[in-house]
């Protein structure tokens, strides 16, 4: 009982932390008289009033709809202890007759399920760290972890009876890989908040995307193991201290692609309050539903797997079924023209009610959706980093049988990895790509002698498949919507990066690397797997800003100010009601920039400055070209 009777653990009725408390303080205070058992009964009876839940002094066994599950106790950066709920299924394994269909709910289990072990990763030959890697995984892979921070005293105690907010993570890896696991996605950093965090994994590649474009294999089955992953969390949370009303979902790349997915789809309404896209949009070009170009894919993937793609469609999907997980995965090598290039080939597609498909995830291009403001108007942070190509320009451009080839076809190639024809008609294809080569690099080609002409491809690639999307959809939601959008970019460099793992070689180029996709990453999430844990003072302290900025926002609604990081960030202004403001044709958009470098050269060894003018001059020559992603959504 000491926890109820010590004063000095209960907090203050003037902490802001802790609203509501004094009831209980006071009647402490005020019987302390009285015989030591009557005070007992008195404080269970406030206790009760209060709203205590006693059953959270028994953290390690929670109670979900499907069963009952048992956490392991882990340690945050800071040394504070946590509870992390490992491998629990949010759906039934998608296996046999289940591959490319829905995900249904679990079944439930007797018993306590011991949660100290991920979920397996799913099925999937992940082309961002390996030029031709093996087949990893498993189909049956829908798992999520929870993480929340254990309840040490009776300070905890009343921060838990109001809840926590949750924060979801939606891993990266182009919808064809990656996993939220814990040697992957480690929560340490984030236990250090008041928050509970989830992660989890969703079927990737052919498993995750396959669409015959008909009721055979509508598609977006990834998207829609996302949305059960948080229907779950919406139903189960509460019972792991996470409160289901405030609920902030937030990816990278495919992940963040996937949030803004989940902005325009009706089918998530009230499963989330708050999201955060890194590095990621439904307007990038690789990320567009396409669902013409995925049937033609799905009859090239039968073809690749001795399934008959010349009868009816769900013929050929049954045959797809039986067909061999490692196979499956396997044959999309045999996509490959240009090194890994198509790279992200399977993704979202619009799909059609009908009696077949009575929940389809989405039927409008999410353009159209944000054009007519059916999104949900909720607050929203996106961002992305300042050189996001060096996702395929690393593994490109250091190796030297890939880079002659690139130099003596830049044209032909260039203009193929960067989907040129995907935006115009077959006849404008070589004249736009003469005037982005020209624009960019000057040459028509590639030398890695000379850093400038890096930095252009890099450039190329950064805006054609992140940044001019990610700028498109900031004045869209901005200019449409009717709640805040917080826009960043993201260029501190610091002393690991993801450039080493997206190379496929060790071939070196002279070349001063910048920030690579994925760098944001490393400040959000130790990756045992890839990195030693950060040590340089500098990067740890971004991790800090990093991690407080995007905790600030899931908890309060608003990134910023930092308190008690010096300097702290002047406030961070939101981009709100574009349409009464004439500067936004000027691209006159707020945003804060994170810059600085792990060894602090130059100054300030972190930065964040709030600026505008956004990269005008190259976002204003994309807008210039005859794109058909250029229709103009603002007036």
């Amino acid at each position: 009982m000491d926890r109820f009777l010590i004063k000095k653990d209960l907090p203050s009725t003037s902490s802001s932390e802790h609203t509501g408390t004094g009831s209980v303080d006071d009647s402490i205070k005020n019987k302390m008289s009285l015989p030591s058992a009557l005070v007992i009964v008195i404080i269970l009876v406030v206790n009760y009033i209060n709203g205590f839940d006693s059953s959270l002094v028994d953290e390690l066994v929670v109670s979900t709809a499907y069963g009952k599950v048992k956490g392991i106790i882990q340690h945050s950066r800071n040394n504070r202890s946590f509870l992390a709920f490992k491998g629990i299924p949010y759906a039934k394994p998608p296996v046999g007759d289940l591959r490319f269909r829905a995900p249904l709910p679990p079944d439930p289990w007797t018993g306590i399920r011991l949660g100290d072990k991920d979920g397996s990763m799913c099925t999937q030959k992940n082309y961002l760290l390996h030029h031709r890697p093996p087949v990893e995984g498993k189909e049956d892979c829908l798992y999520l972890n929870i993480y929340k921070p254990k309840l040490s005293n009776s300070k905890d105690l009343f921060i838990y009876k109001r809840r926590l907010p949750v924060m979801v993570f939606i891993h990266y890896g182009g919808f064809f890989a990656g996993n939220g696991n814990s040697d992957y996605i480690g929560p340490e950093y984030f236990m250090d908040k008041n928050v509970v965090l989830v992660t989890f994994n969703y079927r990737v590649g052919v498993f995750g995307f396959l669409s015959t474009n008909d009721d055979a294999s509508p598609g977006n089955w990834g998207l829609k193991d996302q949305v059960a992953a948080l229907k779950w969390v919406k139903n189960n949370i509460v019972n792991f201290g996470g409160n289901s009303d405030k609920i902030t979902i937030f990816g990278q790349s495919s992940g963040g692609v996937s949030v803004h997915y989940h902005l325009v789809s009706p089918s998530t309404k009230n499963l989330f309050h708050r999201a955060i896209s890194q590095s990621g949009s439904a307007l990038l070009l690789w990320a567009k539903p396409k669902s013409q170009l995925q049937s033609l894919i799905a009859q090239q993937q039968a073809i690749f797997v001795n399934c008959d793609p010349s009868v009816n469609t769900l013929e050929m999907v049954a045959c797809l079924r039986t067909v061999d997980a490692n196979v499956l995965a396997n044959s999309s090598d045999l996509f490959k023209t240009f090194s890994t290039e198509p790279f992200a080939l399977y993704g979202p597609v619009t799909e059609t009610k009908t009696t077949l498909n009575p929940e389809p995830y989405i039927t409008e291009d999410p353009l159209d959706l944000i054009k007519k403001g059916k999104f949900h108007n909720i607050p929203w942070i996106i961002g992305v980093v300042e050189d996001e190509g060096i996702l395929r320009a690393s593994p490109l451009l250091r190796q030297s049988n890939i880079q002659t080839e690139l130099n003596n076809n830049f044209d032909k190639i260039g203009s193929e990895i960067l989907g040129i024809a995907l935006s115009v008609l077959p006849t404008q294809v070589t004249p736009v790509w003469n005037e982005i080569t020209s624009y960019f690099i000057g040459d028509n080609y590639v030398n890695v002698t000379e850093p400038e002409d890096v930095q252009g491809f890099i450039d190329i690639y950064s805006d054609r498949s992140f940044i001019y999307g990610t700028y498109q959809s900031v004045l869209m939601h901005a200019w449409r919507g009717h709640s805040p959008v917080w826009f960043y970019n993201f260029a501190y460099r610091g002393e690991y990066s993801y450039e080493d793992h997206f190379a496929a070689t060790q071939e070196t180029i002279n070349f001063n690397w910048g920030v690579s996709h994925c760098d944001d990453l490393l400040y959000l999430f130790p990756s045992k797997k890839f990195f030693k844990p950060l040590k340089a003072a500098n990067d740890i302290r971004m991790s800090k800003i990093m991690v407080q900025m995007w905790t600030n926002f899931a908890i309060n609604g608003h990134p910023t100010p930092i308190n008690n990081i010096k300097p702290s960030s002047a406030l961070w202004t939101p981009l709100e009601n574009l349409k009464e403001q004439e500067s936004v044709k000027n691209s006159d958009l707020v945003y804060l920039n994170i810059s600085g470098h792990y060894c602090g050269k130059e100054g300030n060894p972190i930065r964040l400055e709030i600026a505008n003018q956004f990269k005008t001059e190259r976002m204003l020559f994309w807008k210039n070209l005859p794109l058909s992603e250029n229709i103009d959504g603002i007036n």
